[in-house]
C-alpha cells in the first residue's frame, strides 16, 4: 500500500537525530577535547617554565581565533540546511538524494578555500602580535593545520545532521589521543614549539581522512552546484563577521596581555581559561544537538519554537549558573593539583572566568534561535558590541589588574552581549521567557560576586 503524505512526515520524524542521542556523543567528543587542552597544559606548566607557557598561550590563542573564523561561522546554517533538505528528501515523492549532496559538495569547496586564505593571515598577523622569534615560527607551522579544518567542520555538521554524532565521537577521541600522546613525547623530548605544533598539522590531515573514508562510495555524489554556492557566499558575510568577532570576544584578552602585560599574566590566564573549554563545548554541542528539533518545531510555528527554545535554554542557565557558584571553594584546589602551587594565584581569574560561562551559554543558545528565525544579524551585532566592549574594557584593565582584568572585561561583554540576544527574541518570538530563571541565577550569582572581589 502506497505510504500517504502523513505517514512520510511521521517516518521522517521518526528519523531524525534525538537531542538526548546526539548531546551523548556530543559531549563524548567535547570531553576529549577538553582532555587534551587540560593534560597538554599540564605537561607544559610542569616540564617548561612559565614563559614558555606564556608564548605557547600566545600561539594557541591566535590559532583559536583563526580555528573558529576559518568554517566562517556557518556551522547553524549548514546543520539547519542539511536537516531541511534531509526532511524533504524522506517525505518527497521521488528521490531528491542528491539535493543534499550537491549542498554538501559546494560547502566543501568553499569552506577549503576559506580554511586556505586563514591560513595566510594567521601566518601573516603573528608578526603583528608578538615579536618573539619562537612564537613566530611556531605559529607560522601551526597556521597549515588551518587548511583542513574548515572541511573537517562541515563534516562534523553533517555528521549531527544525519544523526551520526557517534562518528563525530570515534574521530575527535582519536586525533585527541594523537593530539595529547604525540606532544608529550615531544615535550618530554625537549623538542621546541614548532615541533609540536607540526604535529597538530599531521594529526588533523589524519582526522580529515578518516572523514573521507567514512564517507565511502557517497564521495562520488558530491558535486559542484553554482547556486547553492552562491547562496554560502550570500550568507557567508553575516555568519564570518558575526564568528570573526565572537573569536575576537574569546582572545582579545589574550592579545592584550600579550601586548600590554608580562608573560606570565598570559601563562596564568591560560591556565584559566582552559576551564572555559568544557563550559565552551558543552554550551556548543546541547546547542548543536537541539538545533534539528529546533527546526522542525520553528516549521509549525513559532510559539512551538519559541517554547522549546526557553525550556532548553534555562536548563542550561541554571546548571551554568550553579557551576559559577561552586567556583569560589574548588578553583584554587584544582588548579594547584593540575598545575602546580606556582598557580594557584590564578584562582581569581578562574572565579570570574566562571560567572561569565553564564552569559556565554546563554548566547550559544539563543543564536540558534535566531539562525530558526532568519535573523542572524541581530547576533553580528550583539558579537560586535561584545568585541567593543571587550576590547575598551581590556584596554583599562589589563595594564593594571593582568589576568585578573582580562576576565573581567571578558565577563563584561559576555553579560552585555546576553542583553543584546535575549532581549531581541523575547519581542521577535513571542513565548519566549526565560525571567523566571534568569532572576533565580542572577540571585545566585549575587552571592559570590563580593566573595570573588574580595
Amino acid at each position: 500500500m502506497k505510504e500517504s503524505k502523513y505517514d512520510k512526515i511521521e517516518k521522517a520524524e521518526r528519523s531524525m537525530p534525538s537531542v538526548a542521542g546526539g548531546l551523548g556523543w556530543l559531549v563524548w567528543s567535547g570531553t576529549a577535547s577538553v582532555a587534551n587542552s587540560v593534560l597538554l597544559w599540564i605537561f607544559i606548566a610542569r616540564w617548561r617554565d612559565a614563559e614558555e607557557l606564556g608564548r605557547f598561550t600566545i600561539v594557541m590563542g591566535l590559532y583559536a581565533l583563526f580555528y573558529n573564523v576559518c568554517a566562517l561561522g556557518l556551522s547553524p546554517y549548514l546543520v539547519s540546511e542539511i536537516s531541511r533538505r534531509r526532511e524533504r528528501n524522506l517525505t518527497a515523492d521521488g528521490g531528491e538524494k542528491n539535493i543534499i549532496f550537491r549542498f554538501i559538495g559546494s560547502a566543501a569547496i568553499f569552506l577549503t578555500a576559506s580554511g586556505t586564505v586563514c591560513a595566510a593571515l594567521m601566518a601573516a598577523s603573528v608578526f603583528f602580535v608578538s615579536d618573539s622569534a619562537p612564537v613566530r615560527v611556531a605559529a607560522v607551522v601551526l597556521s597549515a593545520a588551518l587548511v583542513p579544518t574548515g572541511a573537517i567542520t562541515l563534516a562534523e555538521t553533517v555528521a549531527v545532521s544525519f544523526g551520526r554524532a557517534r562518528l563525530m565521537a570515534i574521530v575527535t577521541t582519536l586525533e585527541n589521543a594523537l593530539r595529547t600522546v604525540v606532544p608529550l613525547i615531544l615535550i618530554l623530548l625537549g623538542y621546541p614549539m614548532w615541533a609540536i605544533c607540526l604535529s597538530f598539522v599531521a594529526v588533523r590531515i589524519v582526522a580529515l581522512g578518516v572523514y573521507l573514508l567514512a564517507a565511502g562510495k557517497n564521495l562520488a555524489l558530491f558535486a559542484f552546484d553554482r547556486n547553492d554556492f552562491a547562496a554560502l557566499a550570500k550568507v557567508a558575510p553575516t555568519f564570518a563577521g558575526t564568528i570573526i568577532f565572537a573569536s575576537l570576544n574569546w582572545q582579545i584578552p589574550i592579545i592584550l596581555l600579550a601586548r600590554l602585560s608580562a608573560e606570565t599574566e598570559s601563562a596564568r590566564f591560560g591556565v584559566a581559561s582552559r576551564f572555559l573549554i568544557p563550559a565552551a563545548i558543552f554550551a556548543a554541542s546541547y546547542a548543536c544537538s537541539m538545533q534539528p528539533a529546533l527546526i522542525r518545531h520553528y516549521e509549525k510555528s513559532v510559539g512551538a519554537a519559541a517554547s522549546y527554545l526557553s525550556r532548553m535554554a534555562s536548563y542550561a542557565l541554571i546548571l551554568t549558573a550553579a557551576a559559577a557558584m561552586l567556583a569560589p571553594l574548588l578553583s584554587r584546589v584544582v588548579l594547584t593539583a593540575l598545575f602546580g602551587e606556582k598557580y594557584a594565584d590564578a584562582a581569581q581569574t578562574l572565579e570570574i572566568l566562571a560567572v561569565s560561562v553564564v552569559p556565554f551559554s546563554l548566547v550559544i543558545i539563543a543564536a540558534r534561535g535566531l539562525v530558526a528565525a532568519n535573523a542572524q544579524h541581530v547576533d553580528l551585532f550583539a558579537n560586535i558590541f561584545g568585541a567593543a566592549i571587550g576590547l575598551c574594557a581590556g584596554l583599562l584593565l589589563v595594564p593594571k589588574y593582568g589576568a585578573v582584568g582580562a576576565a573581567t572585561a571578558q565577563m563584561l561583554s559576555f553579560f552585555l552581549m546576553s542583553l543584546v540576544v535575549v532581549g531581541y527574541l523575547s519581542f521577535r518570538m513571542k513565548g519566549f521567557w526565560l525571567w523566571r530563571a534568569a532572576a533565580v541565577s542572577f540571585v545566585g550569582l549575587l552571592i559570590i560576586l563580593p566573595i570573588i572581589w574580595k
